[in-house]
């Protein structure tokens, strides 16, 4: 046989980590024994099966090819260690996350520490954005994202739906005394011109054309925030850690829903690091 299974692993992890010194920590191996690794497979194969540029190491077709039998093998090691009663060693290396500030805020951050108890050589690094398209360029393993539409090139887990509510502090609508006024005459929080696609501006321009005062805001954190200080009224997702101590505006139970998912690219299907990751938010959520 041209190719070893531990040469296959070289393969699969410098296809999820995109760097030598990422898939060398993944390994447990140092950087030049990886890149020197890759550069024998590639003699055996007798053709490239990465590209190389400064954002790392790309796959050709062959080399994801090659991955995917890469992942049987390791899928069959992990079920064969199970099996054997062999002692759980922990994850260990990169995992790359990208989401939004509220997310972050609200999800991830008040559960993080039993997180990393669990799984202390885990190295997360956290990106806070509302675009997708750094993940389609792999500079990110995993993106936790309310959407209703995924991107196609993406692959991932639908973990439940958010409901929108509209909602203020109680010192604010306190102030404004018995009955809510009419919509315009409230001071409102919405997303800023860097948000313009969050489903909230379009609702917002909707049923409110001409609000009499209105405070903006790029990040939907800080926005939120604003309402917690009683400046106003905005719309915020119902999660039990970011709604707590606000009260619901008028009548309307949610504004809008949108699905919430866990999205990565097909070449880290059956990663560990992720599949822990979704154990972890789907216990946040059900916190």
């Amino acid at each position: 046989m041209k190719l070893s299974a531990d040469d296959l692993l070289v393969i699969m992890h410098l296809t999820r980590e995109r760097t030598l010194e990422n898939a060398a920590l993944a390994l447990g191996k140092d950087t030049s024994s990886v890149f020197r690794g890759i550069k024998r497979i590639e003699a055996k194969v007798g053709e490239p099966l990465f590209t190389r540029s400064r954002a790392g190491f790309k796959p050709l077709p062959l080399g994801l090819a090659l991955c995917e039998q890469a992942e049987q093998i390791h899928a069959g090691l992990s079920a064969a260690d199970a099996l054997l009663g062999s002692e759980e060693v922990g994850l260990s290396g990169p995992l790359r996350v990208t989401t939004t500030d509220l997310l972050l805020q609200s999800v991830i951050h008040p559960h993080l520490a039993a997180f990393r108890d669990a799984h202390p050589n885990l190295q997360l690094e956290f990106n806070v954005t509302n675009n997708f398209e750094n993940l389609s360029e792999r500079r990110y393993d995993v993106a936790l994202r309310p959407t209703s539409q995924p991107p196609e090139d993406m692959i991932g887990l639908r973990l439940g739906t958010i409901d929108y509510k509209l909602v203020a502090a109680p010192r604010y609508l306190d102030a404004l005394g018995d009955g809510l006024p009419d919509f315009q005459e409230l001071t409102w929080l919405i997303p800023g011109d860097s948000l313009q696609a969050h489903p909230a501006t379009e609702w917002f321009r909707e049923k409110v054309p001409s609000p009499a005062s209105m405070l903006r805001y790029d990040s939907m954190a800080m926005l939120a925030g604003g309402i917690r200080s009683g400046l106003g009224v905005g719309i915020l997702p119902d999660i039990p850690t970011l709604l707590d101590g606000l009260r619901n505006v008028g009548e309307q139970p949610a504004i809008y829903q949108t699905d919430l998912w866990l999205l990565y690219h097909p070449s880290n299907r059956g990663n560990p690091r992720i599949t822990a990751f979704d154990g972890f938010v789907r216990g946040a959520l059900a916190a």
